[in-house]
């Protein structure tokens, strides 16, 4: 009788665990937060369409450590790989970006400005702990990212690296 106990608890948390793994990817979720991926940064929103395949859209600004004002706009596909854990809950990623960046230059008076489509591919890493706020994840990822501005001043080229937080619920 106490091993029947046992066997129904130790199936009760591995099935409680399974269900909370599939948290992050569940299909039909969207989250909403805040990505930095350099260059760019911004408002984010990533939505599931199944437990493997994601997409993303990253609306802000971009760092370039030049000129005055910025606006950046990121596409990604995101495949999703199995989640791990049962405090800790992490799933591993990897993607694909297409995005668009724009940069207005003011110097002595006169104003230019560049654009670029860039591109980029890399992974990362998101994780939850449902105990401490469920529906909340944070990721950290690394990648690589390249694109060639207009007008000829250049292209730029190298590894992309990134935070971010997102809160998930159903639509």
């Amino acid at each position: 009788m106490k091993n029947k106990y046992v066997f129904t608890i130790i199936l009760s948390l591995f099935l409680f665990t399974a269900l909370q793994s599939q948290s992050i990817s569940e299909q039909g979720k969207l989250g909403v937060g805040l990505a930095s991926s350099y260059p760019g940064y911004g408002l984010s929103a990533k939505y599931n369409f199944t437990e493997t395949h994601s997409g993303q859209v990253i609306l802000g600004g971009a760092s370039y450590g030049f000129g005055t004002s910025s606006l950046a706009i990121s596409g990604r596909y995101l495949y999703n790989f199995e989640a791990g854990g049962s405090k800790f809950i992490y799933q591993p990623y990897a993607y694909g970006q297409l995005g668009y960046f724009s940069v207005k230059v003011k110097f002595l008076g006169a104003s230019e400005s560049y654009n670029t489509v860039s591109f980029g591919v890399g992974g990362g890493i998101e994780g939850t702990v449902p105990e401490f706020v469920e529906g909340l994840a944070f990721n950290v990822e690394l990648g690589y990212v390249g694109g060639s501005f207009d007008r000829g001043i250049g292209s730029f080229a190298g590894f992309a690296y990134g935070v971010g937080i997102h809160y998930y619920f159903d639509l």
